[in-house]
């Protein structure tokens, strides 16, 4: 399941540096990682008078530009988060530029200063990096905060093991399951990056007998639907002839 960690801060405070040191470190220790930008205020990535974007204006909800050494999409609409994060399955991390009030999942703050360090920092920061780590005054301002200050540059492989530490997969930001005993998703990963739990509290994460995908979006399931489902295909299942115990079942439903 992939690790999804956020950075975060204001415009020309060395949010793409820090992704690109980051990414290197976590490659570099053998992991896959994928990225994603947020472009809050551009209407269309696509160019007008491209053949692509003629494609979309014919009425093609997806446009493939298949290159020589590359693949590009354009789905013609927004995705949530958690749609974008299904084009991401398979990879160890999957670093996000932006997207700071789309879900809960743990943050790196790139700052130019400790006043804007304040500012974008929360419950879920795990590192602070950016222009703030060349300035040792400013530095030491944001000391206050109790969160690692890191200079990507020189520290990429310390803030990589924080990355490894503390992230975890797209939660499913609800305010009240029940299932973990705490308030909300947020409360949750709150007490997950602080270390007072681990992500085994989360039945709706964790390892699972039984594994739901809609149109390729994993659906996290409770303890009873998901127990339920098991039990029910199971017992179908091995009432067939030839079929005898089986050890694993997958089942695809295609709705018209």
């Amino acid at each position: 399941m992939v690790r999804v960690v956020a950075i975060v801060g204001g415009k020309r405070s060395g949010k793409t540096t820090i992704i690109q040191h980051l990414a290197r470190e976590l490659k570099g220790r053998g992991y896959s990682v994928g990225s994603a930008k947020e472009l809050p205020n551009i209407s269309w990535v696509d160019t007008p008078e491209k053949e692509t974007w003629e494609h979309g204006e014919a009425g093609a909800e997806i446009v493939a530009g298949a290159a020589i050494n590359g693949t590009v999409l354009f789905i013609k609409r927004k995705l949530s988060l958690d749609e974008l994060v299904t084009f991401f399955m398979g990879l160890d991390y999957l670093i996000l530029e932006g997207f700071r009030n789309e879900g809960v999942m743990a943050n790196v703050v790139a700052a130019k200063d400790a006043a804007e360090a304040r500012e974008f920092c929360d419950e879920l920061t795990i590192a602070i990096s950016g222009i703030i780590a060349e300035f040792g005054e400013e530095v030491e301002k944001a000391s206050t905060l109790g969160i690692p200050i890191f200079n990507c540059r020189m520290e990429a492989d310390r803030l990589a093991d924080i990355v490894e530490q503390k992230t975890l997969p797209l939660f499913p930001n609800l305010k009240r399951c029940g299932e973990c005993g705490y308030e909300s998703c947020r409360e949750l990963a709150k007490a997950i990056i602080s270390g007072k739990t681990n992500l085994k509290e989360c039945p709706l994460l964790r390892g699972r007998d039984v594994v739901l995908e809609v149109d390729g979006r994993v659906v996290p399931l409770k303890s009873f639907p998901s127990l339920f489902i098991k039990r029910t295909l199971t017992g179908m299942v091995s009432s067939l002839g030839g079929v005898g115990k089986p050890r694993e079942i997958k089942i695809v439903v295609k709705v018209d």
